[in-house]
């Protein structure tokens, strides 16, 4: 298309006549590949003779056809535009961007960023020579447009790491010379023009981005260094030129000057975070530019931002970006005691700095009064949300009283507290007619005293005067005419809720009085009053021991109506928080509330999806979706916390899955990728404590293993809990169902995973370990019906074993297959080994792994009670073989079998008696049962189903509350009594193999062999040495003294049993 056509074209784009318009689109769309079409395009964008509005059509037509077709992300996809083309637009880009109008330039930009992302170095080296030429041309368009790209390139490398960053070396070396004499002449320029501020803003983010992941080699010359740093400086008191000032808020927030104070903050606040204190930079030239910059920078900056912040003082101005990067970087000067340089510099300053610039930023404002009043909803949203604290000017004024009074509390604490006593008692001597401003005061002292929470509860004297203080001074305040206050004092009742208060902690009249009030303020006509309260509640709840909640109680219904009303409001992850609060303290009140908890619950999600998905694109993903996403979480956890808290109920469970069968359904697909941990919570609660799995339920488990096999690989661990219970509880159905056929299907999901890991062409190590878990769960319960999946799960784990594996557990996981096999039927085990020429090396394997140790001496190996016992049944199954059906090559070798079985034995015992030392009991030890999914536990079940249940419940509970980690072993760490019992350890499931007491099998088979065989046994345990003889002997006795403890016990449960049927 030649330019006088493109021209037309371009100008029927904006043509009021839909046909007219349309016929030129679908024009341009055809030719946007032809030769020359691209150039010419970006002429037409560049033409000053032509009519603007087409050259801005122009313009956005190039930008959007260089993005869509430049650089094809697509794997192996080729751009369709010419290499002649391309080389054409990148040799008049940079020339183009200096001179055209801003609506141009503006899209040229986003052109020139794709361009130097995809394009430079490799295809696109003459830009930094001809930027460098721009830079030094005397050409003020010129020298702006190399700017604007100086800047995309610098961008480019910002996060790169090292090895990537060659060609930012490069960069730095040829421009930025060039680029610090341009900033001194700006900066020395007698101009307040929004242009100046542009152009400086342009530099500091260039340099921001050259040194953000290290210093270039250049800028650590003490030359470079120096001028850099004096500009920085002079930019920081270089006075705002406010009779430029906007006066919409609004506009403001864009202005250029404001914009130039904020990066020039944002490289200084920076700068002494990572090098204030050269003892904690590593790199030698790290360190040396952390001392230039302590020597030289550290006070001259922290001076700077002093004087920025006392303008404030004098009814100057400062952007409230800019604020708050000041005052975090006075945070850090004050606060971290390895700068005493600055705290000193500072510290005559920080009387004057709390009580006239920090104090009025923490008291309620005008612009907190018309929120509050327009739009509650966005008040509330901006005070719990918190990327809003991290741009916020009250919250870093907050962290500057906190930190300072933690770390410098010698003066500064007595002081600032002074002068909130002096506020409390103000307001408290003119309340109910305190003024505006006083009480605004107030709300400034309110805030302050609850930022200060953690410190006063631990300094004396304040510690003592708390509950004083609540009484005298907040207790009124939730009468008080002023909302704001009414809010604060619920917000700060629920910060000292767990003071140890004259009666107790959670007790007393103060406790009581502040409780009452703040449950009453959830009625309050201010919607913020309303949430503030409702958050407040659950600190009450926690403070409150289990014997003191029966007071309470009544409250239950109230507190339950009025947070799902609430919920209705507003979508708020605090109030879901208090509502699962109310639902874990009273779980023993929930059943008459359970079905509507969860009805209204599901209302709400589902109001919560539509809404999301109903909103406009940008704006609610921008604005509200990270929200919505976060209360559709909560929501979820609220109804997990509800299922577990009817699980002494188990004919509810149909009734709750009624209402919860819809989210599932839909949920287990791609759609609940975000919220697919929580999705899975609930269909373990309802696979596990419902009396049976119901067909629908049953229709959820190929979509599971679908999910697995797509895209859910991370949350494996998670959807291994309801795929047991699946097998556990419905293993008639698991095994007989043919459409679909659930083992099959099941069998190859695991396999594929394995496979992948195998080929190097798939998942972690770290992802699949769950996949041998698996087969174990299958082989255990399944056990004498799945002999088809022995040798093809020993085949699939000897494979990934042969190579080896860096992953620890999985490495044991797929030997514990064996383990599970030889349990699962030791003659058939071997015969599959046997028949896959893996017999000796799996045996040898194991024998190996076993014997292996830590520096303690400990096993390195097979950390889990679970492990250890998989392991013994599956080895002891093999000693109960007759000799008849050993393979001659196992038969030498049965002696080391026993040795094994012993060590595993003694290694379980010690783990087990180091349990009940650190707290563990009898009851939660003594049968060394295990979970068949997790490799650690920190509870044994004992026999009755209330156990079993509760235990399933805690595990349940911290398997919501972790998150991804390292798991791997410390081969360094002598101390291993925590490699089973830590606080990432998960409570076993129900399995077969927790009827069976390893100790007890262990010694029966051996008597059996003694009686039956003598030969046998004398070949088994005669051919060891004398310690490892009488170890056997010895376990064999500790063997009958569990016996007899658990016949004991059993006699003991049955009489008690029987006395009660008596009574």
């Amino acid at each position: 298309m030649n330019i006088e056509n493109l021209v037309a074209a371009l100008g029927a784009c904006t043509n009021p006549n839909p046909e007219v318009r349309k016929a030129a689109e679908d024009a341009l769309n055809q030719a946007k590949h032809a030769r020359g079409q691209v150039v010419n395009l970006l002429r037409v964008a560049l033409e000053d003779s032509i009519d603007p509005s087409v050259r801005q059509v122009a313009a956005i037509s190039f930008k959007n056809l260089v993005r869509r077709d430049w650089s094809p992300s697509e794997e192996g996809k080729v751009s369709p535009l010419a290499e002649e083309d391309k080389a054409a637009v990148r040799e008049a880009l940079l020339e183009g961007i200096t001179r055209a109008p801003p609506a141009v330039r503006v899209q040229l930009g986003e052109c020139v960023r794709s361009l130097v992302y995809s394009d430079y170095p490799e295809q696109w080296p003459a830009l930094l020579p001809q930027v460098h030429a721009y830079l030094t041309s005397q050409d003020q368009a010129r020298i702006a447009g190399a700017l604007a790209v100086l800047r995309f390139l610098a961008r480019k490398y910002e996060f790169r790491d090292e090895e990537e960053r060659a060609p930012l070396d490069q960069l730095v070396n040829t421009t930025f010379p060039v680029l610090l004499q341009i900033f001194q002449m700006l900066l020395a320029m007698d101009s307040t023009a929004p242009e100046l501020a542009e152009l400086l803003k342009l530099v500091c983010k260039t340099y921001w981005s050259a040194t953000y992941m290290s210093i270039p080699p250049l800028l650590n010359q003490e030359q470079q260094f120096t001028a850099w740093m004096a500009c920085f400086h002079t930019l920081m008191m270089k006075p705002l030129p406010l009779e430029q000032l906007p006066a919409d808020p609004d506009a403001r927030k864009s202005w250029q000057w404001n914009k130039a104070k904020k990066w020039v903050m944002h490289i200084a606040s920076r700068l002494f975070n990572r090098y204030g204190d050269p003892k904690l930079c590593t790199e030698k030239e790290d360190k040396a530019f952390a001392e230039r910059f302590q020597k030289e920078c550290s006070l001259t900056f922290l001076q700077a931002a002093l004087a920025q912040l006392a303008t404030l003082t004098q009814g100057g101005y400062q952007s409230p970006r800019v604020i708050n990067l000041l005052l975090q970087y006075i945070t850090q000067a004050s606060a971290a005691l390895a700068y005493s340089h600055t705290w000193k510099a500072l510290k005559p300053h920080v009387e004057q700095m709390l009580l006239h610039v920090v104090f009025p930023l923490l008291c309620f404002d005008d612009e907190d009064a018309a929120l509050w009043e327009e739009d509650p909803q966005e008040y509330i949203r901006k005070g719990y949300d918190i990327m809003e604290d991290i741009y916020s000017t009250k919250t870093a004024a907050m962290s500057f009283v906190h930190e300072l009074c933690k770390a410098r509390a010698k003066g500064s604490l007595d002081m600032l507290m002074a002068h909130l006593v002096g506020v409390l008692n103000e307001y408290k001597a003119a309340h109910p007619a305190a003024s505006v401003p006083l009480a605004r005061k107030m709300d400034g002292a309110l805030l302050a005293i609850g930022t200060l929470a953690d410190v006063l509860k631990e300094k004396k004297p304040y510690s003592g005067q708390l509950e004083p203080m609540l009484l005298q001074h907040v207790v009124p305040l939730f009468e008080s005419p002023h909302g704001h206050l009414r809010a604060k004092a619920c917000w700060l009742a629920g910060n000292y809720a767990d003071i140890e208060f004259g009666d107790g902690k959670g007790r007393g009249p103060t406790f009581a009085a502040l409780l009452q009030r703040v449950v009453a303020a959830i009625g309050d006509p201010d919607l913020p009053v309303r949430i503030d309260a409702a958050v407040a509640v659950r600190s009450f709840l926690d403070a409150v021991e289990d014997e003191d909640l029966g007071p309470l109680r009544p409250l239950v219904p109230q507190l339950l109506q009025q947070f799902l009303t609430l919920s209705n409001e507003i979508d708020n992850e605090d109030l879901t928080f208090s509502l699962e609060t109310v639902i874990e303290r009273f779980s023993d009140d929930m059943a008459p509330y359970a079905t509507g908890l969860c009805q209204q619950l599901a209302q709400q999600f589902w109001r919560i999806v539509s809404s999301g998905e109903g909103g406009e694109a940008g704006e609610e993903d921008e604005d509200g979706g990270d929200d919505g996403a976060l209360a559709a979480y909560g929501v979820l956890r609220a109804m997990s916390t509800v299922l577990e808290s009817i699980h002494a109920l188990p004919h509810l469970y149909a009734q709750m899955e009624d209402v919860l069968f819809p989210i599932l359904e839909r949920y287990t697909s791609t759609d609940g990728q975000d919220i697919f941990e929580e999705v899975m919570q609930l269909a373990t609660y309802l696979t596990y404590f419902a009396p049976q799995i119901s067909p629908r339920m049953w229709a959820l488990y190929p979509r599971m293993v679908q999910c697995i096999t797509d895209w859910a690989i991370d949350y494996f661990e998670e959807v291994l809990l309801p795929m047991d219970n699946y097998i556990s509880k419905g293993t008639d159905v698991f095994l007989g169902s043919q459409s679909p056929n659930y083992l099959a299907m099941t069998n190859q999901a695991s396999g594929a995973m394995l496979e992948k890991v195998l080929s190097d062409e798939g998942y972690p190590e770290d992802q699949v370990v769950c996949a041998p878990r698996l087969m174990g769960v299958i082989l255990q319960h399944c056990k004498g019906r799945v002999n088809d999946c022995v040798g093809p799960y020993l085949s699939l784990s000897l494979r990934r074993l042969a190579p080896g594996v860096e992953s620890q557990d999985l490495g044991d996981a797929l030997m514990c297959v064996l383990g599970d096999a030889l349990y699962y039927d030791a003659a058939l085990t071997l015969g599959a080994l046997g028949a896959q020429g893996a017999l000796g090396q799996a045996l040898q394997a194991l024998h190996t792994t076993i014997f292996a140790n830590r520096k303690s001496g400990k096993m390195k190996h097979y950390s889990s009670p679970r492990e250890k016992k998989v392991l013994i049944l599956g080895l002891v199954a093999l000693l109960a073989l007759p000799d008849a059906q050993l393979p001659a090559e196992v038969k030498p070798g049965m002696p080391q079998v026993t040795s094994a079985v012993l060590r595993l034995l003694l290694a379980l015992k010690q783990q087990q008696e180091e349990h009940r030392a650190h707290g563990g009991s009898d009851d939660e030890e003594g049968s060394g049962n295990e979970s068949d999914l997790e490799d650690e536990s920190e509870e044994e079940l004992g026999d009755s189903d209330d156990e079993v249940d509760e235990a399933y419940l805690k595990r349940l509970q911290r398997m919501a509350a972790k998150r991804a980690g390292d798991d791997e072993e410390d081969d360094e760490d002598d101390d291993d009594y925590d490699e089973y019992w830590s606080e990432h350890d998960e409570d076993e499931v129900s399995s077969p193999i927790d009827a069976v007491d390893p100790f007890i099998y262990f010694a029966e088979t051996l008597h059996g062999i003694q009686h039956g065989d003598p030969a046998r046994f004398a070949a088994l345990v005669g051919g060891l040495d004398a310690n490892v003889q009488a170890a056997v002997q010895g376990m064999m006795q500790y063997a009958v003294q569990l016996k007899e403890e658990a016949a004991q016990k059993a006699a003991a449960e049955a009489a008690a049993a029987a006395a009660n049927g008596r009574a």
